[in-house]
């Protein structure tokens, strides 16, 4: 399973041209169940690990402030580069990109909509034959 959806991260980095990292993260720990980074500076599975206070903060603030409604996914910039980190519907999961901030922000969103389904397939819970 770890090498598929390495292989998908693989895929996003070739279409994203500003693509720096990514990781498809276990929300409850911030273990990172893949990762991949094309800048030796960073370390895809220790943005995992940081990324997943900020997700953890972002549930209760938005079930205090929004009630039942889910987050689409969390937007962080810095002076060259963007976070983005989008909720798995369906499993307590995330995937972040981390991309340089001459990248077009909307392609990274569409591309982290369509690898969301992508990796929830392979990560989906298996209904159990009675």
């Amino acid at each position: 399973m770890g090498s598929g959806l390495n292989k998908l991260l693989e895929e996003m980095a070739d279409k994203l041209p500003g693509f720096v990292a990514s990781a498809v993260v276990l929300a409850d720990d911030g273990l990172s169940v893949a990762g991949l980074s094309k800048d030796p500076e960073v370390d895809a599975d220790v943005a995992s690990a940081y990324l997943a206070t900020i997700v953890k903060s972002n549930l209760k603030a938005v079930k205090l402030l929004a009630g039942d409604q889910e987050t689409d996914d969390i937007l962080i910039t810095t002076g060259t580069n963007y976070y983005l980190v989008r909720h798995i519907s369906g499993i307590p999961c995330f995937l972040f990109v981390m991309s340089r901030k001459n990248e077009w922000l909307g392609r990274a969103r569409l591309l982290m909509k369509e690898y969301e389904r992508k990796v929830y397939e392979m990560l989906k819970p298996r209904e159990s034959k009675s």
